[in-house]
């Protein structure tokens, strides 16, 4: 039992080291483009070098924070507008057709209509008028459909000589429309289809538009709600944010794996190559150093011989003289 719990330990061991040698050497291959460069100016990258190694960097970073932020608006969902034409004297009401495009497929819009009227007396007469809107694909399949109701309501007396000539009516007809695709075709129509001409003098069915919109309004929930509340400011708090997290990411990595940093200091004497007159001086200051040291050497040396010779002086004369000549009683 002890002989194969030993060799499954064993095996868990090398299967272990083997995955983590194979992971160390992916991830070096990976960080191969970035740190080779750096290892081939190791011995010779000045500090200046290393700066504008890294100053390179930031347009090709700016670059990247745009596109993400352009990518961010992109997929914020927004409203859009389109405007249609309407056909008179064609049919039972006047209608228009248009195309819905560049819809999210599964984002749920509100669509409504915005008319523009003139504040005529034909408009007033004609009362409640109808505006329908039909949603089809592009083969004609119908997707939905809604009728609204809406009234242009007249100014008091006072208030009739300051009237514009125009007023705008809105109309809500769907709430929390979800397209299957992403260009839909829609069918415009106002007025009433019914055969009241006996309003005014006649015209009483036809309703007078001066322009009229088909305009869908995004619905969101939870962060997007907040994000779409203005895309242009989302779009560049994020390119902000994502150049200095990647100018602060470049950084770190730029530290970790370019060589160190060599700064020569002033107490630090570098030695000139073998041809030029800055060889010659240096040749020449060595020298000089070489004969100023011997010279210290000489004088240190030299210093104590006087001294030496007095002494051996004193002891001569002491020998010498009568006193040490006598000879000692017996």
């Amino acid at each position: 039992m002890d002989e194969i719990e030993s060799r499954i330990s064993n095996g868990i061991r090398t299967v272990s080291s083997t995955t983590e040698r194979g992971l160390i050497g992916l991830v070096r291959i990976l960080v191969l483009p970035i740190t080779l460069p750096l290892r081939v100016l190791k011995f010779s990258a000045p500090p200046a070098l290393h700066i504008a190694i890294f100053l390179s960097l930031l347009p090709i970073l700016g670059i990247f924070s745009i596109s993400a932020g352009v990518l961010v608006s992109r997929w914020l969902p927004s409203g859009w507008v389109e405007p249609t034409f309407l056909q008179y004297g064609q049919g039972s009401t006047p209608y228009a057709y248009t195309v819905l495009r560049n819809l999210k497929s599964g984002q749920p819009y509100d669509i409504n209509v915005k008319l523009v009227l003139p504040t005529s007396r034909s408009n007033y007469d004609i009362g409640n008028f109808m505006t329908s809107l039909t949603l089809q694909t592009l083969n004609n399949k119908t997707l939905a459909t809604s009728q609204r109701p809406a009234l242009l309501v007249p100014y008091s007396f006072p208030l009739r000589l300051f009237t514009p000539t125009q007023t705008t009516v809105i109309v809500p007809l769907f709430d929390a429309f979800i397209p299957k695709s992403s260009t839909i075709r829609a069918k415009l129509e106002v007025g009433r289809p019914d055969s009241w001409r006996a309003l005014g003098d006649g015209e009483g069915k036809e309703l007078a538009v001066v322009e009229s919109y088909v305009r869908g309004s995004v619905r969101t929930t939870g962060l997007a709600s907040i994000l779409a509340i203005s895309p242009l400011l989302t779009s560049i708090t994020t390119g902000v944010a994502f150049f200095l997290t990647a100018t602060s990411l470049a950084l770190v990595l730029y530290l970790v794996f370019s060589p160190t940093f060599k700064i020569a200091s002033a107490d630090q004497q570098t030695i000139p190559d073998g041809t030029g007159p800055s060889f010659d001086n240096h040749l020449q200051a060595v020298k000089q150093e070489q004969r100023s040291s011997k010279n210290i050497k000489i004088e240190s040396t030299s210093g104590p011989e006087p001294i030496l010779r007095r002494r051996r002086s004193r002891l001569s004369e002491r020998s010498n003289s009568p006193s040490s000549s006598r000879v000692p009683r017996t």
